[in-house]
């Protein structure tokens, strides 16, 4: 049943109504907030992390057990109902029609501002020249996709929509504390943070690094066809963050081998870099199609 939920949770996701009403993540704030404030979690070697993300996830695998006896729309509709809250957060096709309309027209602020919404943690853009500003704008839009929706449509295939459930959260984890480092101050409390946020980042990139690997091989499938597959695996046990190596995979994709000259579009102002972002999205969309494709095939087969 999983490959139906997933494939009913696309289509929703892709032509439904905004998914904010999903997407409401109080709950879990107040979770880690209520977690945070435990001192003998503190104590333990990861404990927060773990206690964090183990006991809701945990507790969702007990409710599915269950609720086998249910009917089976039912049950359907609560899976699909858990995948969709795994998605990524916010509209990305609406926020890359802003951002490439936003490029056409040349304000370039606007732009940053869009391009900060791409990141999960709103991380600023740091850039003082255009291809600065591309490499930036591509990597973020590349992330997006993984990040929103193959990385759920992977785990949700290797163990249901809790394994979803545990990505979304690992990533809405790290994202609480990259804030929380942020506004934190120098001292015990802001190495302390800063060490959670590393253990954060680590379990991100266990569950990414799995999902990354199929990304990058299909990337290397849809688009110059064979185009830096002698170079995926290389690529994929580097070691680096997933974004480098995904951006990576993209260039091969794309045939670019300098930002200055992306899929033979040279970055000269920031039109150039809205079609440059256009590739990248249409790129991650023949991804997408292709898995959608396997999908089905399975539910035939």
């Amino acid at each position: 049943m999983i490959l139906v939920t997933i494939i009913l949770a696309l289509v929703v996701a892709y032509f439904g109504a905004p998914l904010t009403g999903i997407h409401n993540d109080r709950w879990f704030f107040a979770w880690l907030q209520r977690v945070s404030g435990w001192a003998w979690v503190t104590k333990l070697p990861a404990g927060q992390l773990l206690l964090s993300l183990a006991l809701p996830v945990v507790g969702l695998y007990l409710l599915l057990d269950l609720l086998e006896g249910i009917p089976v729309l039912l049950l359907l509709a609560f899976e699909l109902w858990v995948l969709l809250y795994s998605f990524g957060r916010g509209d990305l096709e609406a926020e890359l029609n802003t951002l490439q309309d936003d490029l056409r027209r040349g304000d370039s602020q606007a732009a940053f501002h869009v391009g900060e919404t791409l990141s999960v943690d709103k991380r600023k853009i740091v850039a003082f020249d255009l291809p600065a500003l591309a490499q930036e704008l591509r990597q973020r839009v590349s992330y997006a996709y993984l990040e929103r929706y193959l990385a759920v449509i992977f785990w949700s295939l290797l163990g249901g929509v809790a394994a979803a459930l545990l990505y979304r959260l690992s990533v809405l984890y790290r994202s609480s504390l990259v804030q929380q480092v942020a506004q934190s101050e120098a001292g015990e409390a802001g190495f302390d943070g800063y060490l959670q946020l590393r253990e954060a980042n680590g379990c991100l990139a266990l569950l990414e690094w799995l999902p990354l690997g199929l990304a990058g091989f299909t990337l290397s499938l849809v688009g110059r066809f064979g185009a830096g597959l002698s170079q995926w695996l290389t690529r994929w046990f580097s070691g680096r963050p997933s974004v480098e190596v995904l951006q990576d995979c993209v260039d091969d994709a794309l045939g670019a081998e300098k930002i200055v000259a992306v899929g033979g579009i040279e970055i000269t102002s920031t039109a150039d870099i809205a079609a440059s972002c256009g590739q990248i999205r249409q790129l991650f969309k023949r991804v997408l199609i292709s898995w959608l494709c396997l999908l089905a095939l399975g539910l035939v087969l």
